[in-house]
């Protein structure tokens, strides 16, 4: 069966595109920075992880990225056959044409994580597909860097804000070990039934939902999706819709707490807040475009729409309250939640009752 992606050549292409050596600093500051991290938010969340929160550990953008595309493989690979690369095509023409497919697809996400290896601070990283393994809590030390002088802040004080987010998943994730299975099952079955694989009548309808006679209409469209969304077919998109409202109710989570527990790391942590802020949004146009392809545009949304949802409970029901979200799926806040904490509290309260 031919590769869906060429993964020699996605290697290849990453690590030119990342562009650094693998030189860094001691782990001890990282670590101290984490450790403090995970007590402050154990102590602000009441949260107590049922597993050890990962070693921090620095790496390169090359270590990054090499990370990051295993992880992809494992994602990816499983799309061969809905795609036709598994050897359904007649005769030669199967590999040939899968071939140069696979090289093509393999530049291309080559290129697309070596540029986010450039952009990403930290990551708990765990794999959503393929085999278990324990989780990793990595730092990639040049972005750091120059984060550091971006942000504005010294530089212990800008470690332990970069830290601080990354721990919050850690010991949120360790808490309740079910999210990541959560995350897992909804992977699988979007890889199973949503065959992004799509023919052309597909490709047609998807067509339709998103170009109309307006263009700011069209435009807005675009950049209000992502790539997944706009090739899921009609029949996958609650899923689809869970999947999104689980990853909004995580990242918004860590958004909430990191807002709340920064002052115990000291009150100038608090105050890098408006600085990632600028730092989010201040990308020049070419980069939006491929963080629209790598889908950070909706990750970015995420971590809006999740925080509003977080900040609401918490003000209605303390952090207690949304503290419920991690009791189960069914717990969870469905997409139209997100936008009415009070009548998901309404909700998690009647099921309790």
């Amino acid at each position: 069966m031919s590769e869906l992606v060429d993964w020699s050549i996605a290697r290849r292409v990453a690590r030119i595109a990342a562009g650094d050596g693998d030189d860094r600093p001691p782990a001890s500051a990282l670590r101290r920075a984490a450790e403090d991290s995970t007590r402050v938010v154990c102590s602000y969340t009441g949260l107590e992880p049922t597993e050890p929160v990962p070693e921090a550990e620095w790496v390169s953008r090359r270590e990054w990225a090499a990370i990051n595309l295993d992880s992809l493989r494992d994602s990816v690979e499983p799309l061969a056959g809905s795609l036709g690369l598994d050897g359904s095509l007649p005769g030669p023409l199967s590999g040939t044409v899968g071939g140069a497919l696979g090289v093509v697809a393999g530049a291309q996400l080559g290129a697309l994580v070596g540029y986010a290896s450039r952009r990403v601070l930290g990551q708990y990283e765990f794999p959503v597909l393929g085999p278990r393994r324990a989780p990793r809590l990595l730092f990639v030390h040049p972005n750091v860097d120059e984060a550091r002088g971006s942000l504005g802040g010294e530089a212990e004080t800008v470690l332990r804000w970069i830290a601080l987010h990354e721990v919050t998943h850690a010991v949120h994730l360790g808490s309740a070990p079910w999210l990541r299975e959560h995350l897992r099952e909804l992977a699988s079955a979007l890889l199973e039934g949503s065959r992004l694989g799509v023919g052309p009548g597909e490709l047609a309808d998807a067509t339709k939902r998103v170009f109309t006679s307006d263009p700011r209409r069209t435009v807005a469209s675009l950049w209000e999706s992502d790539p997944v969304t706009l090739l899921t077919p009609p029949s996958s998109r609650p899923l689809l819709e869970d999947t999104q409202a689980t990853m909004a109710s995580i990242e918004g989570y860590a958004e909430h707490v990191m807002d709340a527990a920064a002052p115990r790391l000291g009150e100038e942590i608090g105050e890098l807040r408006f600085a990632m802020e600028r730092r989010r949004e201040d990308r020049p146009p070419l980069a939006r475009v491929l963080s629209w392809l790598l889908g950070m545009e909706l990750k970015l949304r995420q971590y809006r729409d999740g925080k509003r949802f977080c900040d609401g409970v918490v003000e209605l029901g303390g952090i207690e309250a949304l503290n419920r979200a991690w009791d189960g799926p069914e717990a969870l806040p469905a997409l139209p939640e997100l936008a009415d904490p009070g009548a998901w509290l309404e909700r998690c309260a009647s099921r309790i009752a």
